[in-house]
């Protein structure tokens, strides 16, 4: 990949006639070819600057799964001035002190279509004419700074320059194996880095791209799935709880489609803790319907690392997964190609092959520090999660406010919520620290009851520690990120004032 910034690497692919990108959202689908796009990138880009955006002008926005969206990001880009992606909510916090809190740290004066605040507000208008260039741009410049899911706390600042965006995305697509031909599906919101950057990968590798909106996508995952049976090569990304979704969804059709998923390369999970139940009943479900499970691919990602940091691409169960502690966890892999990886102890020291430690990173597709100025191609970054290498391949334990302690020995959430969640009636579980333990808060499924004193049973059996309390909540009382990761520091602060029921 030789084109220096995103933009420049956008306007090499203009030329295919032949390659399209399609919008589903509820109302109605768009396709547009990819010329067509670049020229309403251009016609986006000088809408801003007739409204006085000027090249490195930081510009707030949220950035949803529709073309004006997308336009809006790409348009500032080619511009050269640097969006600013912010979440659509943050658990806890007031959404005006949160635009506000962003504007003030990036100097931020507008937005696009985000009203009041304190900002001026632009529009999306597309002025035609004689299609420019993308601006000039630094290769260590910033393309874009997005925001953490703020599931640990308000979130934090994340810039990323074309550098580290560009091989991310070459890693990516050495890993899947895109070529120009193949098909991209993303059904996941642009907001999430997941979702953002599989966009732009599918766009820099030329592939026929359908960008799904998250809501439809649930409510007629079928439709969007057939859009792309007929490729020569398919490519997406689903998180563990889309598996689960989605082997239920394709479970319900009365005759399996042999060749719905016979194109697909890559199946790309991560973003939450990869469960084997889930994988099990995905492969299950979807085995009839022509897919390959080497397609599945277990990654682990932050958006510190513009997306992917390891990947493992399927070979079985009992190679996928390690099973010698009371919870099951998944085989993450090795790091991307130019990316160094390294677990250490509390003292910085190298931990043995399986003893957990912190995980560090560091290469040429890690963000520049959250002061926009520390190089991690050279300086470590700690992640906060925590984890082992075995055999040299990662396995995580999870983050490290994650862990409760109980009797002087730390138990991680995840581990527990897993357990957990193989008790009769647990749609959904999510563990926070409560007085000297923990509690745990499940979710029953529908016309289900729990019987909690087992659960607290099972789970005191297995770590040998007890909940503090049990408590059944619905679907609702799950406080959750913009990216759908479980908010447990709002949670915990609910469930402490006694307000969590």
């Amino acid at each position: 990949m030789t084109a220096p910034t995103l933009p420049r690497a956008l306007a090499e692919g203009a030329h295919r006639q032949d390659a399209t990108v399609t919008f589903g959202t509820s109302a109605r689908r768009e396709r547009l070819t990819y010329p067509a796009l670049a020229e309403q990138i251009a016609a986006a880009a000088r809408g801003f600057a007739d409204q006085g955006v000027r090249p490195g002008e930081r510009v707030m926005l949220r950035i949803g799964s529709s073309r004006g969206d997308l336009l809006a990001l790409l348009g500032l880009m080619h511009l050269g001035a640097t969006p600013v992606s912010v979440k659509p909510r943050v658990p806890g916090a007031v959404v005006g002190q949160y635009l506000a809190e962003v504007a003030r740290q990036q100097g931020v004066r507008r937005a696009v279509r985000l009203s009041g605040h304190g900002l001026s507000e632009l529009q999306l208008l597309l002025r035609p004419g004689a299609a420019p260039d993308p601006a000039p741009g630094d290769p260590d410049g910033i393309a874009f700074i997005q925001y953490t899911s703020g599931s640990t706390g308000m979130p934090r600042p994340i810039p990323l320059s074309h550098r580290a965006v560009l091989g991310n995305i070459e890693a990516i697509s050495a890993v899947a194996g895109m070529e120009p031909g193949h098909a991209g599906l993303i059904a996941l919101p642009l907001h999430h880095d997941m979702g953002l950057i599989g966009v732009l990968a599918s766009l820099v590798r030329g592939l026929d791209l359908v960008i799904e909106e998250p809501g439809t996508f649930l409510r007629r995952p079928m439709a969007a799935l057939r859009l792309i049976r007929d490729a020569e090569g398919a490519h997406s990304a689903f998180p563990d709880f889309m598996l689960r979704y989605l082997a239920a969804r394709i479970g319900e059709a009365a005759e399996p489609d042999p060749q719905l998923f016979r194109a697909w390369r890559t199946v790309f999970c991560g973003a939450e803790p990869i469960r084997r139940r889930s994988v099990d009943a995905f492969l299950a479900t979807t085995g009839h319907w022509g897919l390959d499970p080497t397609a599945l691919v277990f990654c682990y990602g932050l958006a510190e690392a513009a997306l992917m940091a390891t990947s493992h691409r399927y070979v079985d169960a009992g190679t996928s997964f390690w099973t010698g502690g009371p919870a099951t966890t998944a085989c993450l892999g090795t790091p991307v190609p130019g990316l160094d990886l390294r677990v250490v102890d509390e003292s910085g020291a190298g931990c043995a092959d399986a003893e957990v430690g912190s995980v560090q990173l560091r290469g040429p597709t890690l963000f520049d520090g959250y002061d926009g100025a520390t190089d991690h191609r050279t300086t470590w970054f700690d992640t906060g999660d925590l984890g082992c290498l075995r055999s040299g391949r990662l396995h995580l334990s999870g983050r490290r406010g994650d862990r409760v302690c109980v009797n002087g020995v730390n138990v991680f959430a995840t581990d527990i919520e897993q357990v957990a969640a193989t008790v009769a009636g647990v749609a959904e579980c999510v563990v926070l620290p409560h007085g000297d333990s923990f509690a745990v808060v499940v979710v029953p499924e529908r016309a289900r009851r729990i019987d909690t004193r087992h659960l607290a049973a099972c789970v005191t059996t297995a770590f040998g520690a007890a909940p503090e309390t049990v408590i059944e909540v619905s679907h609702s009382g799950i406080a959750r990120t913009a990216s759908g990761k479980p908010a447990r520091t709002h949670m915990a602060a609910r469930l402490d004032q006694g307000l969590l029921r």
